[in-house]
């Protein structure tokens, strides 16, 4: 059984005839101990889909359809509404810039026992001895003297490290990390993916990996998600999709990564933008920017297997050649 069941997942923007839609029937599925990469370009709908399961969408201005079903539990009922209490739900997210996600009047310890207390239940010497643990366990030095500095006091990487023990502290069965290494140099990247597989493998936690850096994707995760637009359009394990693409959008993602034979030279890019939510594209929703596009492109796309194991949105790939992108 799946940790994590999300079918015709639909998010709206906006009120009555001003609402646009920003997620397309988003379907994925997270196994137990799975880390899963959810990649894509600023706009295709990642950072939407992970606020939207953490219950984190604005109900005056979003609406939620489709369904959710973490650890068994459902996220909302019909009406998009939270059905399940948070402090039930066991599933946490790490930000982007922990800057911006630690509160900068507080100390580093304060944050971390205020969640245990909250979220656990636990009293302040049991809070203390568990932060303590925590930040040990996600590799910060001096875990004592760390408690009592506030978040300008660290360097990022011990920022981001703080904001993975805050996540530990929900005991999640899936951790969602958005976009975890962008504020950090290549060394603590590395670091900090390490980190995340190690304590994945230890606790038996999913992952959801939401990035941009498909080099990311093919260190850390499992099974990949290709998403544009607010819609899927490619799945599968991440060792056949980078050797073989069957989408022609993530064959462009692919095509736009350094390499050394690219060393001097121009970068491949993929032409246009993505479209913004609302506006209206005849057939499949990357036709505008697909080299490969024909007349058969402007029918709708909708998700196809192209082995046991993966599925494409495009009608054209199983005689598509990517030249010059499998490996």
């Amino acid at each position: 059984m799946s940790l994590l069941t999300v079918e015709g997942l639909r998010v709206h923007f906006g009120h009555g005839d001003t609402q646009v839609q920003a997620l397309h029937d988003v379907d994925l599925t997270i196994e137990p101990g799975e880390i899963v990469g959810l990649v894509g370009e600023s706009g295709s709908g990642k950072t939407v889909t992970s606020l939207a399961l953490m219950g984190l969408l604005d109900p005056r201005s979003s609406r939620i359809e489709g369904r959710a079903v973490l650890d068994g539990k459902e996220l909302w009922d019909e009406k998009g509404e939270r059905k399940t209490p948070r402090h039930e739900i066991p599933m946490a997210m790490v930000f982007q810039e922990p800057m911006t996600a630690l509160d900068p009047v507080f100390t580093v310890g304060y944050q971390l026992m205020e969640t245990l207390k909250v979220r656990r239940g636990m009293d302040k010497r049991a809070a203390r001895a568990e932060a303590l643990s925590l930040l040990d366990a996600v590799g910060i030095s001096d875990p004592k003297a760390r408690m009592k500095a506030y978040p300008h006091e660290l360097s990022g990487g011990m920022r981001q490290r703080v904001m993975i023990a805050i996540a530990l502290a929900c005991d999640p069965k899936l951790l969602i990390a958005d976009e975890p290494t962008t504020a950090v140099d290549v060394t603590i990247q590395a670091q900090l993916l390490d980190l995340i597989k190690k304590l994945s493998r230890e606790r038996g936690m999913s992952v959801l990996f939401v990035t941009h850096d498909l080099g990311v994707v093919s260190e850390t995760c499992d099974r990949m998600i290709t998403m544009y637009a607010g819609r899927v359009v490619e799945r599968g394990p991440v060792k056949e999709v980078l050797a073989a693409p069957g989408h022609p959008y993530t064959a462009g993602l692919l095509a736009a990564l350094p390499s050394p034979e690219s060393r001097g030279g121009r970068l491949a890019t993929i032409p246009g933008r993505v479209p913004p939510p609302g506006d209206v594209v005849e057939g499949c929703i990357f036709r505008p920017r697909c080299p490969y596009a024909q007349d058969e492109c402007r029918t709708e796309q909708k998700l196809i297997a192209l082995t046991d194991t993966r599925e494409v949105r495009c009608i054209r790939s199983r005689e598509i050649d990517f030249e010059g992108v499998a490996s």
